[in-house]
């Protein structure tokens, strides 16, 4: 087994990796943590497997040549923009003629909990319990040692794909890395970007990609819901690229210098961009400005639609933001608070040299598998992590179900008014 414990997440433009360890004192110490493009995703789905696996590996030569060891085994993040949560419950009557609950009824209960009427077309990634119920007690976390006759669970599903599964566990095999089990990414960037009171109190925790952006609400420390809209860093880098006639290479490098690191009032906000054929182009840093902060505008409009009409908004106390892209541009807090009128901050991982947002679902996923193991210290001697809802070792029994891709919704006039306003300008 390896001294090291790595999380991958696999994202549609990056991959980003961490691995930790445990130090003298039995404290997780985040030792390493790297990203690296990604080609071969698109919106959570792998497209080309050897593509993809060819990124895997690159990330992975990287963060070895930085803890100075060897990888060959890793935890992996489902994505939870291709995920969907199922409630379930499971009931099973304890074994033991002295009626004490032991780990293996807390198994079969888990098993119980997974056997639903899905389609063959999708399986079962993962089994979230949101409490066990001991002969009609309920909210309890950890029934093992308990005595009771009756043992019942309420979980969540976290249902996908079949084929999706299927592909990202070949390109992860395919990069030479044995997958050891999965984290729902969702659960994973919540481990390591919020504090127990904010997953008590009730907080959504958004996850921005390039193509997609996930939005997970958790309250009184579960997650009670998971969507996500079609819209990303990408689309930004898009919109400045078709405004400005230049090409994506180029808006990417305006967007990551003049959006995310901001530009000095006091200067001249014009500068000279080389275009295609070798022309200059006049480039006004107020116009690129305003052409990203309607697109943040609408993504945050369109995220808290949902969690409106999910029924979950009384319930959120504020908003958390992980993931790259969006979280680095300059004033991105204000302007949250200022469009959903609620607490909006960026996460602070609270690792040094990992604090960085776009090492959450990575760093999480690390969190999330050594608090099992360290619940479990016989676990880490066998190298695997106890399923408690959070890491999960991979079966090979998965159940399979029905899929519908959500395709997100467009309707805030306002804001698209904005966006179409700088089309109809240029065009």
């Amino acid at each position: 087994m390896s001294e090291y414990i790595v999380g991958l997440d696999i994202g549609s433009s990056k991959i980003s990796a961490a691995a930790g360890k445990f130090d003298k004192l039995g404290d997780l110490q985040i030792i390493g943590v790297t990203t690296a493009k990604c080609i071969g995703v698109n919106k959570g789905i792998v497209v080309d497997i050897d593509k993809t696996s060819e990124s895997i590996k690159g990330c992975i030569d990287q963060l070895e040549r930085m803890i100075d060891g060897r990888i060959e085994e890793a935890y992996i993040s489902f994505p939870g923009v291709i995920s969907e949560l199922v409630p379930n419950k499971g009931v099973v009557a304890v074994s033991s003629e002295d009626k004490e609950i032991k780990e293996n009824d807390v198994k079969r209960v888990i098993r119980a909990a997974k056997i639903i009427s899905i389609s063959s077309e999708r399986e079962i990634i993962d089994v979230i319990p949101n409490q066990y119920i001991v002969d009609g007690t309920a909210n309890i976390m950890d029934p093992e040692g308990m005595s009771g006759t009756r043992l019942e669970l309420d979980a969540l599903l976290v249902t996908a794909q079949s084929t999706f599964a299927s592909n990202i566990m070949k390109s992860v095999n395919k990069a030479g890395i044995k997958v050891n089990g999965i984290v729902f990414e969702p659960l994973a960037a919540a481990s390591a970007a919020l504090s127990k009171e904010e997953l008590d109190m009730g907080t959504a925790l958004i996850d921005i990609g390039a193509e997609t952006t996930n939005i997970s609400v958790f309250k009184d420390g579960k997650i009670v819901y998971n969507d996500h809209v079609n819209l990303g860093g990408s689309t930004i880098t898009s919109d400045i690229a078709i405004v400005l006639k230049i090409p994506q290479s180029q808006a990417e490098q305006l967007k990551i210098k003049f959006g995310m690191k901001g530009h000095d009032e006091n200067n001249n906000t014009v500068i000279k961009l080389k275009a295609d054929f070798n022309n200059e182009i006049n480039v006004d840093l107020h116009m690129v400005k305003q052409i990203i902060e309607a697109r943040i505008e609408e993504i945050l409009i369109l995220l808290n639609k949902q969690i409106m009409r999910s029924g979950f908004n009384s319930a959120i106390a504020g908003m958390v933001i992980v993931g790259g892209g969006i979280s680095q541009f300059e004033g991105i807090e204000e302007f949250g608070k200022s469009i959903l009128l609620m607490p909006f901050r960026i996460a602070d991982l609270g690792y040094a040299g990992a604090s960085n947002p776009v090492y959450a679902t990575a760093v999480g996923a690390v969190k999330n598998v050594s608090e099992q193991l360290r619940v479990k210290p016989s676990a880490q001697a066998e190298g695997k992590a106890e399923r408690k809802g959070k890491a999960h070792k991979k079966d090979e029994d998965y159940d399979d179900y029905d899929y519908e891709e959500y395709e997100s919704e467009r309707e805030s006039e306002g804001i698209m008014g904005k966006i179409k306003g700088f089309f109809s300008e240029f065009f």
